[in-house]
């Protein structure tokens, strides 16, 4: 961890260097361009000056949109949402600091800094920002593959939730965990969960930390006492080690909430934030133009791809299957026929057969998928009819993932939540496994999605899903 506090003044210098440079680089190409209009050349040693403040403000807005944070070392479409907006801020305020003190600070009542080169160094902190951030990301994540700079992590724990983070951090490193071992709350027979060592109970947590090197506690395992969990967070901080735990109960109330007191005890109210009539329509409306957009510029694709499931096997080119949507509606969801006619009667063979416990039959060889299906499967191509059912209002670009009624027979009540919203082509679950996840991994996902939506979040979702179905995790 002191490392990654000797990171921050490294990060923050290049950045204020970045931020002033490009400044003065802006200052250079707005004379020396032959395209651009012609105008008196102002003072150098004015630009140069300003450019510092132009450093310090940048500086500020990155920080306050937490570039320096460093929870994990890597750099994805957050990231550059988060340089985005600070390069933006700053670059308005220096817009109307320019406009209000206009003759104060060039020293000419009609005079001020140029919008041009303030626009020039707002593209050029972008865009160097981003590289700068982005090639640092690819150091630390060599380093990651070599096992450098990762987090020994003690897991508390050894029931379902505990195994599934393990698994998740152990496939990647990304998350920047190396773990240790299991503790058990209580008397627990196995010696090994997922591979590691059980390294004995929450009562010697003290003693393994003193004898291992840690970094992080976290607690997975909600039937623990409040003193026993006091305990833990007081060793915790007594060592040094950062303590995490990961909800129990409220992991199905990830709603916003706000904290009213009665007879002076707080209680927690649950705030409904779900799509208001503004957000409805702004998100109808990037639907709509997105859809038609989509159809008509790859027209000819979908037309080879009908020819292709044509002339492969017989039957119909689309394929309708029903699917439940907002208010628990079923609805009939449109899709490229990727399987042979008789896929459904195989169906429940194969559940049979592999014992499905998840509601999902996800199978990476599945004799019932053809080979051009294969194929528009792994690329998602067999997804696009659905923007039909998204013109029609059945479904959103983005949104929860709408399953059979079969499946959402198995639902637990609180999964039943993702009905409050239109279901989606796109979403969490595709740019974070897809089908590798369980049926419970999916819906905690669409859960946080409607709990947190916001129009950036929508476009973050749509900008990921690019590169998840070029790669095709999870895709078959």
């Amino acid at each position: 961890m002191s490392k990654r506090l000797l990171l921050k003044p490294v990060l923050a210098s290049v950045d204020v260097v970045i931020l002033t440079g490009t400044f003065t680089l802006a200052y250079w190409l707005r004379f020396q361009l032959d395209f651009l209009p012609e105008r008196p050349v102002p003072s150098f040693e004015l630009y140069f000056r300003f450019s510092f403040l132009v450093g310090i403000l940048g500086f500020a807005m990155l920080s306050s949109s937490g570039m320096y944070r460093l929870r994990q070392l890597s750099f994805g479409v957050e990231d550059f949402f988060r340089i985005f907006r600070a390069v933006t801020y700053s670059s308005l305020i220096i817009m109307v600091m320019n406009f209000i003190f206009r003759g104060y600070i060039t020293g000419y009542d009609v005079e001020t800094y140029s919008r041009l080169i303030i626009l020039i160094a707002w593209f050029l902190s972008l865009v160097l920002l981003a590289c700068w951030r982005f090639g640092m990301a690819l150091v630390f994540k060599q380093f990651r593959k070599q096992g450098k700079g990762l987090k020994n992590v003690i897991i508390i724990g050894t029931d379902q939730i505990a195994r599934g983070f393990c698994r998740a951090i152990q496939q990647n490193i990304e998350f920047e965990y190396r773990p240790l071992g299991f503790l058990s709350n209580g008397a627990e027979p196995d010696t090994e969960v997922e591979g590691l060592r059980v390294m004995g109970s929450i009562e010697d947590l003290s003693e393994i930390i003193q004898c291992e090197i840690v970094n992080e506690v976290v607690l997975t395992c909600m039937d623990m006492d409040m003193e026993q969990v006091a305990h833990t967070i007081k060793t915790c901080e007594r060592a040094d080690v950062q303590f995490s735990m990961i909800p129990g109960f409220f992991e199905i109330l990830t709603r916003q909430m706000s904290v009213q007191e009665v007879a002076d005890i707080p209680i927690f109210q649950l705030e409904e934030r779900i799509f208001q009539r503004w957000s409805r329509l702004m998100k109808r409306g990037m639907d709509i133009v997105v859809s038609l957009a989509v159809l008509g510029a790859f027209a000819p694709l979908w037309l080879l791809v009908a020819v292709g499931i044509r002339l492969e096997s017989s039957g119909a080119m689309i394929f309708k299957h029903e699917r439940v949507g907002k208010g628990e509606k079923v609805f009939l969801m449109w899709k490229f026929r990727s399987m042979y006619e008789d896929a459904e009667d195989r169906r429940r063979e194969m559940e049979a057969k592999d014992n499905s416990i998840d509601a999902l039959l996800r199978l990476p060889d599945d004799v019932r998928v053809t080979a051009v299906g294969r194929f528009i499967r792994r690329f998602s191509i067999d997804e696009i009819p659905q923007l039909y059912n998204v013109l029609k209002g059945d479904m959103s670009l983005v949104g929860p993932r709408p399953h059979m009624p079969s499946e959402v027979a198995q639902y637990k009540d609180w999964q039943r939540r993702k009905f409050d919203v239109l279901p989606g082509m796109t979403g969490l679950t595709q740019i974070r496994g897809r089908k590798d996840l369980s049926l419970d991994e999916m819906v905690r996902l669409d859960i946080y999605y409607i709990e947190n939506w916001s129009p950036l979040v929508d476009l973050q979702i749509l900008l990921k899903t690019a590169p998840a179905v070029l790669w095709g995790k999870g895709a078959y």
